[in-house]
């Protein structure tokens, strides 16, 4: 297992808090000569490449040879491979330092993603970057509490969260879920479920959607929701079987089930009411994370056809001699 070194930022120390003086960048390869613009500025310093080769490390010699049989088994050693990743600083890193985080900036975790895309499938890389979904509402709302008890050990990579926010009828349409979390004293009792839920059969904890009241109460559906740090050891929670996927054979899928799931009301994220704004707030995030890591994947794919139609020979030639190989790479570089 390979760390970044760490170097001090005042009394906190981190693997990942590497500050140099000097940054060298990658070069700008947009063309702006003829259009009398600037080019843009560089997103990526010394600092992130110096991340990647340290993470491309962990990958090379802790996932990747591993990653078939574990495509074949249907599951990887998602507790070993946090707890590697977490070890090392790659998880959560935007979080705060005083809870393990790496206090950087969000180019940083488009790096990691980035990154990720190395990966040789696409159910690792899926389930590590929930970690960084299910944990930015409660960084920026959640009362201290509540982030040493469930953040903390996330960074780590001791505890592996979800996202509960799908239903079987409101995937895309988040207003519509309708899970409830109902009071009762200073506990919320929840009912209702969850679906195609990553790590939902490994998690330690869950970041849940519910609604906290109805919508004819508050006038709206988008004011009716609260977002719940929800322990998935909870008495009245119950998982199906790993759903059999078509890709993403190693990362678990499935649906989960809450009767009368009881936890405290101090268990919140931010205000009550608030969590479909919170959440909106998650996906952006998740969206860019996600963004990222899919455009290294893709370039492995090109990556991978061009070295096997350049092999691979028929009549005589290699396949991307052939015109309806070689229109699909007539300008790119690998062929």
């Amino acid at each position: 297992m390979f760390a970044v070194k760490a170097l001090s930022r005042g009394n906190v120390r981190h693997p990942l808090r590497s500050l140099l003086s000097k940054y060298v960048t990658r070069p700008v390869t947009t063309d702006t000569a003829n259009t009398g613009l600037s080019p843009p500025p560089p997103m990526f310093t010394a600092d992130h490449l110096e991340l990647q080769t340290t993470l491309r490390r962990i990958i090379d010699n802790d996932i990747n040879p591993f990653v078939a049989e574990w495509e074949q088994a249907g599951q990887f050693p998602v507790k070993d491979v946090f707890k590697t990743l977490g070890s090392a600083g790659f998880l959560c890193v935007t979080r705060e330092q005083e809870l393990g985080g790496a206090g950087l900036d969000f180019t940083f975790q488009i790096a990691i993603s980035e990154e990720l895309g190395n990966i040789a499938c696409g159910s690792i890389p899926m389930s590590i970057q929930v970690q960084d979904m299910a944990t930015p509402a409660l960084a920026k709302y959640g009362s201290d509490e509540l982030k040493q008890q469930f953040l903390a050990p996330s960074i780590a990579g001791d505890y592996v969260a979800c996202l509960g926010v799908s239903e079987i009828h409101a995937g895309s349409d988040v207003a519509a879920v309708k899970t409830v979390a109902s009071k009762d004293g200073d506990d919320y009792v929840i009912n209702g479920g969850k679906m195609w839920t990553t790590n939902g059969k490994h998690a330690d904890w869950m970041c849940l959607l519910a609604n906290t009241a109805s919508a004819e109460e508050t006038g709206s559906p988008y004011n009716n929701k609260t977002l719940i740090c929800l322990p998935m050891d909870t008495p009245g929670i119950s998982t199906s079987q790993k759903l059999d996927k078509l890709g993403m054979r190693s990362s678990d899928t499935c649906q989960v089930f809450f009767d009368n799931v009881r936890v405290p009301q101090s268990y919140r994220i931010g205000d009550e009411g608030l969590g479909f704004v919170y959440q909106m707030q998650q996906f952006q995030e998740e969206r860019m994370i996600i963004s990222a890591a899919m455009v290294r994947q893709l370039e492995c794919v090109v990556e991978e056809c061009a070295r096997y139609t350049s092999e691979r020979s028929i009549f005589g030639n290699p396949i991307l001699v052939w015109m309806s190989s070689r229109c699909c790479f007539y300008a790119n570089p690998l062929h």
